[in-house]
């Protein structure tokens, strides 16, 4: 490791993440939810029978905060992440010098696509990201030896930890930079890329409770403009997300997005200089930009919709514009590159262009300062009410609780000053916990992916909404207050504080055997097999790099 590459990718992180890293409390945003100690539920592992959305990484975390507090986890995985892809992408360039290097990383860990992936919450498809550089570097090895399957294991293994998109991505990534014409390549790669996402693979395969939506969904997680500039101009300068509510107010002008424009045709330019390697790694950066732009394109949506309705799962991918992430890879590697073309060209009297070279290193935080300390202040630390433990604590491991208000999952809390969450009571309660899960649009209402969730609503319109929540199996309601007025189902409270309601409806009657998703015996040996698989290939990717290493500091 290079104390150059490691003080670099150390600062980047610390401008990034330096608030969460200076106190207690938690970042609360988007999809971005930890909490103290995560339950232990069937549906980490896709046991459920639901369509996985963060399986297994949910297991994982659940385990992991038994045994460390929440908050602390979530600094290890953002710290860890940042530092992995930075120190990641230096060795993909390793030949390169310190300040080309150092171009590498500021371009691959401060971009647009960063910055909206992380104030939209989504940490663990961006750590899927930070991932790419070892991706890379396992592909080139693999190509050039075929018995270097081990780190290419390892690295997709990871990835699909990560979320089913990130390990789509790996498999892409490593396909492209790793296939040539020999056909014992084309296996390995295949059998590895199925292994190593068979984690996520068998539970959307095999799902019996939940069914996506494809109306409409693709056209509305299009990628979309951020300025006058176009939905081109945002896209190639890694930008162009759906929800206009997290775009970096510098991006909303045309300029700046023009300019982050002539930093790609830059890096573009230097893979002229990347060797025999040049055409994959433009191929790789084309395919990205090709995908995110498909639903946005006249018709593009509607194919994809088509598509959909005869792959079951497929509108699992609908946001296509976080397939943008190899092409933040694919510049970085070209910045380095371009950093030391420009380098080559200083002779005496042109030492001017040193300066060249200073702002390809710097550009991308001159391009979007709004990145810097938390977004700039944006993300502010938060910590759980009292209430939150106390409720947790008289919820059993085999019961049913229905969170209102019922009007999406996404809450704004006074504690977390007011920013919008996605509503932790799943991670936080025990048992089952069932919220609305449907996604309001500008223009649409993303159908519940959860049949849980039409049920409780038909129970919530009845005349008697308590009683068809008992039918439903549900014992508990869980009030969140200070989000308007809410129609509360009749029955003894249990708890009121903290801004938090607990209703137990089983003071009104007998409550039904349990209602939450359940899975055949053969669907969950199954599913249990595929994460065995999956494991197993790491543990044997792991071994053989260890051997490896052993093998080469004796020789």
């Amino acid at each position: 490791m290079r104390r150059a590459d490691l003080a670099v990718t150390a600062g980047v992180t610390v401008l990034i993440l330096g608030p969460l890293l200076l106190g207690g409390g938690y970042w609360l945003f988007g999809d971005m939810v930890f909490v103290p100690h995560q339950p232990w539920k069937a549906g980490w592992l896709g046991l459920d029978g639901a369509l996985p959305r963060a399986v297994p990484m949910d297991a994982i975390v659940s385990v992991v905060s038994q045994v460390v507090p929440g908050s602390v986890v979530q600094r290890l995985l953002l710290v860890g992440g940042f530092v992995a892809g930075g120190l990641g992408v230096a060795r993909l360039v390793a030949d390169q010098r310190w300040w080309a290097r150092a171009a590498a990383i500021t371009l691959f860990c401060w971009n647009p696509w960063v910055h909206e992936r992380l104030l939209m919450g989504q940490w663990a498809i961006l750590l899927g990201y930070l991932l790419l550089p070892w991706v890379a570097r396992a592909a080139l090895r693999l190509r050039a030896d075929r018995s270097g399957w081990r780190p290419a294991a390892v690295v997709l293994v990871l990835s699909a930890v990560c979320s089913p998109s990130s390990g789509v991505m790996a498999v892409g990534v490593l396909a492209v930079l790793a296939l040539g014409r020999d056909a014992g390549t084309w296996l390995r790669v295949a059998g590895l890329a199925v292994a190593a996402n068979l984690t996520w693979l068998v539970p959307a395969l095999t799902a019996e409770t939940a069914r996506v939506s494809t109306d409409g969904v693709f056209a509305g997680f299009a990628a979309r403009a951020e300025s006058g500039a176009g939905t081109l101009a945002s896209v190639l300068s890694l930008g162009g997300t759906w929800k206009t509510s997290v775009v970096p107010p510098e991006r909303t002008s045309a300029l700046l997005v023009l300019l982050s424009c002539l930093l790609t045709v830059a890096a573009v330019a230097g893979l002229r200089r990347a060797g025999p390697d040049r055409g994959r790694w433009l191929a790789l950066g084309a395919a990205a930009v090709a995908l995110a732009l498909l639903p946005a394109v006249p018709g593009g949506a509607g194919l994809l919709e088509g598509v959909a309705g005869r792959v079951p799962g497929l509108a699992l991918l609908r946001d296509s514009q976080r397939f943008l992430a190899p092409l933040g890879l694919v510049l970085a590697v070209g910045v380095a590159h371009a950093a030391t073309g420009l380098r080559d060209r200083i002779r005496p009297g042109t030492q001017a262009l040193w300066s060249g070279v200073a702002l390809l290193v710097v550009a991308p935080l001159l391009l979007l300062p709004s990145l810097a300390w938390g977004a700039l202040g944006e993300l502010q630390r938060s910590s759980y009410p009292r209430a939150w433990d106390d409720v947790a604590h008289l919820v059993g491991d085999d019961e049913t609780t229905v969170v209102l208000p019922w009007a999406g999952s996404y809450r704004g809390y006074d504690w977390n000053h007011r920013r919008a969450v996605l509503d932790p009571a799943p991670r936080f309660l025990p048992g089952e916990v069932v919220v609305d899960d449907r996604v309001r649009l500008t223009d649409r209402v993303v159908p519940p992916e959860d049949p849980r969730v039409i049920a409780v609503t038909l129970a919530l319109a009845d005349d008697d909404p308590a009683g068809a929540l008992r039918a439903a199996g549900v014992r508990w309601v869980l009030v969140e207050r200070g989000m308007g007025s809410i129609d509360v189902p009749a029955g003894e409270i249990a708890y009121d504080g903290g801004g938090l309601t607990l209703v137990d409806l089983a003071a009104g009657g007998p409550v039904a055997a349990e209602a939450g998703p359940h899975a055949g015996t053969a669907r969950r040996i199954f599913v249990l097999v595929g994460h065995g698989l999956a494991i197993l290939l790491l543990l044997v990717g792991c071994a053989g790099i260890l051997r490896s290493g052993r093998r080469a500091s004796h020789s």
